[in-house]
């Protein structure tokens, strides 16, 4: 009797040792396992990281650089130091954004809305920092520049419709980096980015539009209202249809 219970005991320690054993290896596999994930897991994110998917790209770093330095000259403008000006570079960032991959034209629209930011600050500022006398000539200056720019954008957009027609059955594409329909702001040089303003979406449009709304004060939105009902009455005094811009 003494024997049987003396081989039970052993058969249990047996069994309970096999079964330590057993959950021993499978943790062993597991701790492998794990160890052998995060090793993959790291040189992917090398591997994504020396083909540049997490470092901002060549273009849209140009394009960044190009509105710091336009907001530079905005800024100038606003505190009155030189004269504004909607800014020659826009028109070609305007072109290099169009050329960029829809990924990165999203990247690149944030930008932009900055710019467009600093260039309403700069045209508000600049234009009543001047005395009422001389405020007329001021908007006759911009209406006329305004209006080279939109018969230069016609021409090359009519350029552009030209040399796609040529080609049309050469490329379905055609019409990739022309310039923005007649209900954007390229010919003005200014507006928001999206909706047909630089070729982004409405969304984006009326995002940039809310964002505006919250970041300005009721006497900012007043001032615009006053300097938009000053350029459009005298753009009638001029003859000239109404502006294009919102």
């Amino acid at each position: 009797m003494a024997t049987a219970t003396i081989s039970d005991r052993r058969r249990a320690v047996a069994a309970l040792a096999a079964e330590r054993n057993g959950q021993g290896r499978a943790g062993r596999l597991w701790k492998r396992a794990f160890v052998a994930l995060i090793v993959l897991g790291c040189l992917t994110l090398l591997v994504l990281w020396l083909l540049g998917f997490f470092s901002t790209p060549r273009a849209v770093a140009e394009i960044a650089a190009l509105v710091d330095q336009q907001i530079v000259e905005y800024d100038r403008a606003a505190r009155g130091e030189v004269p504004f000006n909607s800014g020659a570079a826009v028109g070609p960032m305007m072109q290099k954004m169009r050329d960029l991959p829809r990924e990165q034209r999203k990247q690149v629209g944030q930008q932009m809305g900055r710019l467009w930011e600093a260039r309403e600050r700069a045209e508000m500022g600049s234009y009543f920092a001047l005395t009422p006398d001389k405020r007329q000539a001021e908007l006759d200056r911009r209406i006329k520049a305004e209006e080279d720019r939109r018969k230069a954008w016609q021409a090359d957009r009519e350029r552009r419709e030209q040399q796609g027609g040529n080609n049309r059955t050469a490329s379905a594409g055609g019409d990739r980096g022309r310039p923005p329909g007649p209900g954007g702001g390229g010919p003005g040089g200014g507006g928001p980015p999206g909706g047909r303003r630089g070729g982004g979406t409405e969304e984006s449009a009326n995002e940039w539009r809310k964002r505006r709304i919250d970041h300005t004060t009721p006497e900012q939105r007043a001032r615009q209202s006053e300097y938009r009902r000053a350029v459009e009455e005298r753009r009638k005094q001029l003859g000239l249809p109404p502006s294009r811009r919102g």
